[in-house]
């Protein structure tokens, strides 16, 4: 059973744990993390979702991403679901985190990695990803666009701000 820590809207822990699942109370939060890795010709790679998923099922998505459970930091959280997704050892010290926000009962914390990663290099994990791709910006916009790809507020400061 996965464990969740329970977090103020501020960030701070609040000294207890919820079930996976367990409704969250009022002012009460739980830990996000989503991944893009970027590669060197301007590409990033990006994974649909498996059929499998309740949300968002068979949608594409950033390269990777879950949420942080009891005991991680979001940056070791972050690590466990680009190892556990696609099989990819991403260090720490690779993730540069972009943004936070805050909506509903969750923060989401919002990494970048710069590595030049091969689709040939990413062994899937099949409950949670049916299949991964590269996409520029302007792909990965008109994907969400078309309502395959999973479209967050976020995406036009995100990307605007990588390719500046």
């Amino acid at each position: 059973m996965e464990y969740w820590d329970v977090y103020n809207k501020k960030g701070k822990w609040k000294r207890r744990a919820i079930r996976k699942g367990e409704r969250l109370k009022n002012n009460e939060y739980h830990i996000i993390v989503e991944g893009w890795i970027l590669r060197d010709d301007g590409n990033f790679i990006i994974q649909r979702r498996a059929l499998e998923k309740k949300s968002f099922s068979g949608m594409w998505y950033c390269s990777a991403g879950g949420s942080v459970i009891s005991g991680e930091t979001p940056k070791e959280g972050m690590v466990r679901e680009f190892k556990e997704e696609l099989g990819i050892d991403i260090d720490v010290d690779e993730l540069r985190l972009k943004r936070i926000i805050i909506d509903k009962n969750t923060i989401f914390y919002i990494f970048l990695v710069h590595k030049n990663i091969s689709l040939d290099d990413i062994t899937l994990q099949a409950e949670e990803v049916m299949d991964v791709d590269i996409a520029d910006p302007i792909k990965i916009k008109k994907m969400v666009e078309d309502k395959t790809f999973i479209g967050l507020d976020y995406y036009e400061k995100f990307f605007g701000g990588i390719f500046k």
